[in-house]
């Protein structure tokens, strides 16, 4: 059967009608903005704080000596909002970014959903599990994020871990790796070179000490001598030559009393949280889970031979202090 021509002024009208409706139609919806995975961690993070920062508020309206300990999440709080103006907590409403890691969108919501029943009445001891929960978080979400927001969330967790006033139990280490990234080895070789110079010291310190305190110091060097070992071991495997230990190192002092040595093996641990800091910027995601709990080990370990002042911001630089507004004057 022939099919009817159709002529070249039906084929015109046609067009046009077509092009009316399209003109018609309603634009697409706009696609939904994603978070990049440091977005995504940052909103957990500062529905963390904020819901921390209550609870602590609570607790300081009933007459609870905690503002130093609120102080801290304040300050984890105007840190993230620095590095990430205008970022909120994510609504319960809105549907989380692929980005966001599986325990990353878990906490977000526990963080800010409202719960049906009424909470029950928060105490000191219930904040501390919360504290602990929070720090035992954070090696796990230093997956897939820039270095540097790697290092704020293992400084954070390692403040939460000392919060908590909790035992942070000893890092596995990771599985060894067939090629190791240069810059990773090196930062390793680092933490290796402040293993060896804590072992030193602390073998100087328990020869100079009795009592608990010497049981003590000598439960520390077991413990960094088989972090010395574990360390080595991850170098060797990845292909780098681990560095051997001076025969002596530099101290700040040489301890005369008990309360000497316990100063320095503070300050011992203060040396190590950064370098487990710097550990934490490594590009394989084991060694940053690795060095996040050595971070949270150190400083727990540091604060229980001597409290001295506790920084938000473990192993960190302080941040910097705003710059002050200058007021014009009449005619300056």
């Amino acid at each position: 059967m022939r099919q009817p021509h159709l002529s070249r002024r039906a084929l015109l009208a046609g067009g046009a009608a077509v092009a009316l409706l399209a003109g018609c139609s309603a634009p697409p919806d706009p696609q939904p903005v994603r978070d990049t995975p440091e977005q995504a961690l940052a909103r957990v993070l500062i529905a963390d704080k904020e819901r921390t920062i209550a609870l602590y508020a609570a607790l300081i309206a009933d007459g609870g000596k905690l503002t130093a300990y609120r102080d801290r999440h304040l300050a984890h709080l105007a840190e993230l909002r620095r590095r990430f103006p205008g970022l909120t907590a994510r609504p319960p409403a809105q549907s989380p970014s692929p980005a966001a890691s599986p325990s990353a969108t878990a906490s977000a919501t526990a963080s800010v959903s409202p719960t049906a029943t009424a909470a029950p009445k928060m105490t000191l001891s219930r904040l501390r599990a919360l504290e602990r929960e929070a720090a035992a978080r954070r090696p796990a979400q230093l997956a897939g994020v820039a270095p540097a927001l790697a290092q704020l969330v293992a400084s954070i967790g390692a403040c939460e871990a000392l919060h908590a006033a909790s035992v942070v139990k000893p890092p596995r280490p990771p599985a060894a790796g067939a090629h190791g990234d240069p810059g990773d080895v090196e930062k390793l070789r680092k933490a290796l070179s402040a293993e060896h110079a804590a072992v030193f010291a602390y073998g100087l310190m328990g020869a100079r000490t009795t009592g608990s305190l010497r049981t003590r110091l000598t439960r520390a060097f077991d413990a960094h001598r088989d972090r010395r070992d574990q360390l080595r071991r991850l170098i060797t495997a990845r292909g780098g030559q681990p560095s051997e230990a001076q025969a002596s190192y530099a101290l700040p002092s040489v301890p005369s009393s008990a309360a000497a040595a316990s100063r320095l093996a503070a300050h011992v641990e203060t040396g190590l949280t950064a370098s487990y800091l710097e550990l934490v910027a490594a590009g394989d995601t084991a060694l940053r889970r690795y060095a996040a709990v050595a971070v949270q080990e150190a400083v727990v370990r540091a604060h229980s031979f001597h409290r001295g002042v506790t920084t938000a911001f473990p192993g960190m630089p302080a941040p910097a202090a705003p710059a002050p507004s200058v007021t014009p004057t009449p005619g300056g």
